[in-house]
C-alpha cells in the first residue's frame, strides 16, 4: 500500500516536472532558470506536505454513513434530491457519498464526496490536493478551466457552453481530507458555486 501511495505522488511529480521542462526549453533565459529552481523547490515542498497529510489521514477514522448523509441536503438551488448513496466503495475500500439533484426542466447537479481517511483514501485525496496546488488557467471560446480557492480551500473549476447548453464542474479539497466533486448540467459555474455554498462543509 505504501508503494502505491508513493507511486501516485511520483506520477504527479513527474507530470509537474515535464511541464516545467517544456517551459524552460522554450525560453532558456537566466530568469527562466531561476523560475525553474523555484518551481522545483515548491514541488518538493508540496510532496513533503502531501506525505505528511497521508500519514495523518491513514490513522483517521472515516465518517459513518449517517454523518455522510447529513452533509448532503434534500435540495440544492431548488433542485430536489432524487438519489443518495453512501458507504464503502467495493474493492477500493473508499468511504464515499453521492447525491443526485434534478428539476423538471432537466437541470441536474451531481455531488460526490470522498473521505480521505484510511489507507486508500489518504493517498488519493492527498495527491489530488497536490494537483490542485498549482496556479493555472485555460480559456477557449466555449470553455474555461482554472485553479482557484473557494472559502480558502483549493479548487479546480470549469464551465463549458455549447449553444444554449451549459455544464460546469467544481472540485474542492476541504480540510485537507474531503474531496468534493460537483457537476452541473444546465447549471452555470456561478450557480454551481452557489449550490456548493448550500452544503455544510464547515460542519465536517
Amino acid at each position: 500500500m505504501k508503494k502505491l501511495m508513493m507511486s501516485i505522488l511520483a506520477l504527479t511529480l513527474i507530470s509537474c516536472t515535464k511541464s516545467e521542462t517544456k517551459t524552460e526549453e522554450k525560453s532558456g533565459g537566466i530568469s527562466d532558470l531561476v523560475s525553474g529552481v523555484k518551481n522545483y523547490s515548491e514541488i518538493s515542498k508540496s510532496v513533503d506536505e502531501v506525505s505528511k497529510n497521508i500519514e495523518v489521514l491513514k490513522k483517521t477514522t472515516p465518517l459513518s454513513n449517517e454523518e455522510l448523509k447529513a452533509i448532503l441536503p434534500e435540495s440544492l438551488l431548488g433542485l430536489k434530491r432524487t438519489e443518495i448513496s453512501v458507504g464503502d466503495t467495493s474493492m477500493m475500500t473508499l468511504t464515499t457519498a453521492e447525491a443526485k439533484y434534478k428539476s423538471e426542466d432537466r437541470k441536474s447537479i451531481d455531488v460526490q464526496i470522498m473521505d480521505g481517511a484510511g489507507e486508500m483514501g489518504s493517498a488519493m485525496v492527498s495527491s489530488m490536493m497536490m494537483g490542485l496546488g498549482g496556479n493555472r488557467e485555460k480559456t477557449t471560446e466555449n470553455r474555461f478551466e482554472k485553479t482557484t480557492e473557494i472559502n480558502g480551500m483549493k479548487a479546480l473549476v470549469s464551465e463549458e457552453k455549447s449553444g444554449e447548453n451549459v455544464s460546469s464542474k467544481i472540485q474542492v479539497i476541504a480540510k485537507k481530507r474531503y474531496l468534493f466533486t460537483m457537476s452541473g448540467e444546465g447549471i452555470s459555474y456561478e450557480d454551481l458555486l452557489k449550490a456548493f455554498g448550500e452544503i455544510n462543509t464547515s460542519g465536517l
